[in-house]
């Protein structure tokens, strides 16, 4: 007996089809990402879900993993400049400042256990080794996450008081910034390896 309903399956998938639209037109969507949203929908037995490139991110809360009482300052998909992290540290906060660059993450829906393990093995072979199955549910699929272990975490302020100091600030921009294209390169061998044409790294 199959771990899932393929009829629900494959309605839930043209549902996430049409949202991937809906998010793309709004501008929701990561576009550094669409192509291989897209191909991923092509196969017969695969769809996504989730997904982001990669992202450096300014938070405002007390610890940088809790989302309760956390204020998003800053958000990029791309590598940000000295002078964008200067305006960020101007801005009054509440808590702490953290600066957190996080590598790119999907998740995907498979129809079947061999179809999981495929794009498991796909991932891994592009560095993403953190990548694994998820949980199996008869209507949502076998859910897998395709991730990387790229993540820098850096408290910048804890109230009005700046931790970075100014001549700090390029060094900071620089490893926040090779962390992010790091991701992006993990991101690239996996289009080589879906038969995707790369990309060039900003």
């Amino acid at each position: 007996m199959p771990f899932v309903d393929p009829d629900k399956w494959r309605l839930r998938k043209e549902k996430l089809w049409k949202r991937l639209a809906e998010d793309l037109e709004i501008g929701y969507l990561d576009e550094d990402i669409l192509d291989i949203l897209k191909k991923l929908f092509e196969f017969e037995d695969l769809y996504t879900i989730s997904s982001c490139s990669g992202r450096i991110t300014f938070i405002d809360g007390r610890l940088p993993w809790e989302r309760r009482d956390s204020t998003i300052i800053f958000k990029k998909h791309r590598p940000i400049t000295t002078d964008e992290l200067v305006e960020v540290l101007k801005i009054p906060i509440l808590r702490k400042l953290w600066l957190v660059v996080t590598g790119p993450i999907i998740h995907v829906s498979a129809l079947n256990m061999k179809s999981a393990r495929r794009i498991l093995t796909l991932a891994r072979e592009s560095g993403m080794k953190h990548s694994g199955i998820l949980s199996i549910n008869k209507e949502k699929g076998i859910i897998v996450e395709l991730k990387t272990g790229i993540r820098l975490t850096q408290l910048l302020k804890v109230g009005s008081r700046t931790i970075l100091k100014e001549e700090e600030s390029r060094e900071i921009v620089e490893v926040a910034n090779e962390s992010l294209l790091e991701g992006k390169e993990k991101l690239n061998k996996l289009r080589e390896l879906l038969g995707i044409q790369t990309r060039i790294i900003y």
